[in-house]
């Protein structure tokens, strides 16, 4: 047996990044969990380990989550090959080359991606604690960011005839136009009263000169 050290580096941005031991004995899974918890993402995700070459091409695929029986038909009648689960492959059975590289994606979504390389082969540690951590460099990314930039609004939402206003404050304003045009037309019909007691009243008095003059 043998103790692996691997750097794990972002893709992005090679100065950030770990460096990690891990038996040969372990499985891929065992090195998932390492590399999550190292840059401190939350392990809510799919994930997958791809063989690499030295350009850094995908190879055959070491998946987190198991296929379902339809998606292993789809690939056995495309005659593709059938990816390896992390909970069953040994990192050993993977390592051809003393610098072997893997490209490891992380939640399909957003494809985290890091680029995996063997960079020592150590004597196994009987006592040792392994995945471990044995360097970090540069800080880890957010993995998930948040936005402050305040949302858009679609000005197609509203009817162009219709000012865009305050629900509350509309209404508010809405009813005080109501009960401004409920008293204006009180006072209206107030004063249309007055005028025509006014029009009784002159005609009354007209009534009366016309008499005396007769």
């Amino acid at each position: 047996m043998a103790v692996y050290r691997f750097r794990v580096t972002f893709e992005d941005n090679e100065e950030v990044y770990r460096e990690i031991e891990i038996k040969s004995t372990q499985h891929f899974e065992d090195f998932h969990n390492s590399i999550v918890q190292s840059i401190g993402f939350d392990n809510m995700h799919d994930a997958s380990f791809y063989i690499s070459d030295d350009l850094w091409r995908k190879g055959d695929e070491i998946g987190l989550r198991p296929l379902s029986e339809d998606e292993l038909e789809k690939l056995r009648r495309r005659d593709l090959p059938v990816k390896k689960q992390m909970n069953k492959c040994k990192l050993a059975s993977m390592i051809d080359d003393p610098h072997q590289k893997f490209v490891y994606v992380y939640d399909p979504k957003t494809a985290w991606t890091f680029m995996v390389e063997l960079v020592k082969i150590l004597l196994d540690d009987p006592k040792g604690a392994f995945p471990k951590v044995t360097k970090a460099a540069g800080e880890s990314p957010k993995q998930h960011i948040v936005s402050n930039v305040p949302p858009v609004v679609d000005e197609d939402e509203f009817d162009e005839d219709e000012p865009h206003h305050d629900d509350d404050a509309y209404v508010n304003a809405h009813a005080e136009d109501e009960t401004a045009l409920l008293e204006g037309e009180e006072g209206e019909e107030e004063e249309t009263e007055e005028a025509h007691d006014e029009e009784i009243a002159d005609d009354d008095a007209h009534e009366e000169v016309v008499g005396d003059e007769d």
